[in-house]
């Protein structure tokens, strides 16, 4: 296998991770194939651009219209997010400057998020999942 440099992806590891993601997910098994999952994690632990790879490739994946995709999707994610920092995201990481637009930033993502919330919450329970998470875990709605 080639390697990576710094700051890029291998085409073909990339090309490889694809495949591995593709037959994991779509396989119909109510469980990873142990053998391709261990190969999908040696490609992630060569280096955390290939861990932020493989969470586009199953961002993707999630959005397809078929639950036993999204249940091998969900299952991948679960073994990456146990194993890798990479894939785990900083919640408490503070934006990044210039200070004034951060702040922006945030003021007005909480304004949106709270008028989404406001207008849309009723028909879309996702919306109000989230919005209560961040309210009572988070702490976020109501600063």
């Amino acid at each position: 296998m080639s390697e990576a440099g710094e700051g890029c992806l291998d085409h073909e590891l990339s090309r490889q991770m694809a495949v591995l993601v593709e037959q994991l997910t779509t396989s119909g098994s109510p469980s990873l194939d142990v053998e391709v999952m261990k190969k999908l994690k040696r490609i992630c632990r060569t280096s955390d651009l290939y861990v932020e790879h493989a969470f586009r490739l199953l961002m993707t994946q999630l959005e397809k219209g078929h639950a036993e995709i999204r249940l091998s999707t969900f299952q991948i994610i679960d073994e990456l997010f146990n194993r890798s920092h990479a894939f785990q995201t900083d919640q408490d990481q503070p934006l990044p400057p210039p200070k004034a637009a951060a702040q922006k930033l945030r003021a007005d993502t909480l304004k949106a998020v709270q008028q989404w919330h406001e207008k849309y919450s009723s028909g879309y329970k996702k919306l109000a999942l989230g919005f209560n998470y961040l309210k009572t875990c988070k702490h976020v709605c109501s600063q």
